[in-house]
């Protein structure tokens, strides 16, 4: 019996060579006239806000003035989110998810010990809060204001949260003061170069623990908090949402609302209100009435 010798590449470019025992040559069948090429279809983790509408509420446990997330606790804060999420039910055939949305990382007009303006929540309001959510059934938002940090280096610190399934992550360029700002000042600045970190960490998060896909919001009311907004990637295992956030009455926000996106929109939108600084509230059905229609409302 001949022998053969047969070239395998390996990865990485090496070369091995391996012998073995060659039976006589056989004749080639003759082409099936059925045979096509079949390509594989990439197949991505479903979207969640495609099918669902994020209902959440935002704020501190530790101030009622930071959001509503301050002024109520317990049973009593789930019980509202939930009959604020129902007053939507009422009017949107989508089913609707209800989410706490905390300042997990809170920008401060003192430098702090390490001059970063800003305070990271401890961990145990954040385990309480995360437990308090899923005993109700509800998600939990962590909100990041960098102040003099970066984005890569708060998400590092909240990584063990973010590993888990039903966290999801808000990034806010309002307080994004780069190396010299002091939060409250003046309005922050958030290059799409950190949005991109976080997608990016994300999407390795995601992989590695083989989890369901997330929710990554992106806060902003001026042009200038998002400057080079186009240079923000798509990404087929995040909800990238972006959210117009700022008070006032009707007629402002919306006009807000069509500029941000203007600029440029992301995936999907988000339309933020607030209880008390807001004047003629708006109602759910007006709220989904707007072009793009929202599939994050976060109440302040």
């Amino acid at each position: 019996m001949r022998r053969a010798v047969i070239g395998i590449v390996l990865a990485g470019g090496i070369f091995v060579a391996a012998t073995f025992a060659a039976a006589p040559p056989r004749p080639p069948l003759p082409p099936s006239p059925s045979a096509r090429l079949v390509a594989i279809p990439v197949t991505h983790p479903p979207s969640i806000l495609d099918k669902h509408l994020l209902v959440t509420w935002y704020g501190s446990p530790w101030t009622g003035k930071m959001g509503i997330l301050g002024r109520l606790q317990g049973k009593a804060l789930a019980d509202g989110l939930k009959k604020q999420a129902d007053a939507y039910a009422k009017v949107t055939k989508k089913p609707v998810l209800p989410a706490y949305e905390l300042i997990a990382v809170v920008a401060q007009a003192q430098p702090g010990s390490d001059g970063m303006y800003r305070r990271r929540e401890s961990r145990e309001v954040i385990d309480r809060m995360l437990r308090d959510a899923r005993a109700a059934g509800i998600k939990l938002i962590l909100d990041i204001q960098t102040g003099r940090s970066t984005v890569m280096s708060e998400i590092l610190s909240l990584l063990p949260y973010l590993e888990q399934p039903d966290v999801y992550l808000a990034l806010d360029p309002e307080f994004s003061m780069g190396s010299d700002g002091i939060p409250g000042r003046r309005i922050g600045t958030m290059r799409a170069d950190e949005v991109n970190d976080a997608i990016a960490l994300l999407e390795h998060v995601i992989r590695r623990r083989n989890l369901p896909p997330k929710i990554l919001i992106v806060h902003q009311f001026t042009t200038g908090m998002l400057p080079d907004k186009e240079r923000i990637d798509a990404s087929p295992l995040l909800d990238i949402v972006l959210d117009m956030d700022g008070f006032g009455p009707p007629a402002l926000k919306r006009s807000t609302y069509r500029a941000v996106l203007r600029q440029r929109p992301l995936a999907f939108t988000g339309f933020k209100l607030f209880y008390i600084q807001d004047t003629n509230l708006l109602e759910p059905a007006q709220v989904l009435a707007l072009t793009p229609q929202p599939s994050l409302i976060i109440y302040q």
